[in-house]
């Protein structure tokens, strides 16, 4: 076997691992994303604390809080809701 060969099946693994499904046509990605309620769990919880630090004095410790609240939220919601949120959904 090849070294292209052994890539194929390499990337056909990982793949599968992912949950996508091959039709005999083409890959077709998770119907859902994963989803892990204690992340949520953790989600709300920076939220709360984001919304209190909200207001904060400028060059702050608070203000460092924050923006590292905000990256680490900014972080999640990409992976969460990679097409985004939805109108009127949960999330």
């Amino acid at each position: 076997m090849g070294m292209v060969d052994r890539q194929r099946v390499a990337a056909v693994r990982v793949l599968e691992e992912l949950n996508y499904r091959f039709d005999g046509q083409e890959w077709k990605p998770p119907c859902e994303p994963p989803h892990w309620p204690e992340a949520d769990a953790m989600h709300a919880v920076l939220m709360d604390r984001a919304s209190d630090l909200l207001g904060c004095i400028e060059g702050s410790g608070e203000e460092e809080e924050l923006e590292r609240i905000g990256d680490a939220l900014d972080a999640y919601e990409a992976r969460r809701w990679p097409n985004g949120r939805v109108a009127g959904g949960k999330g």
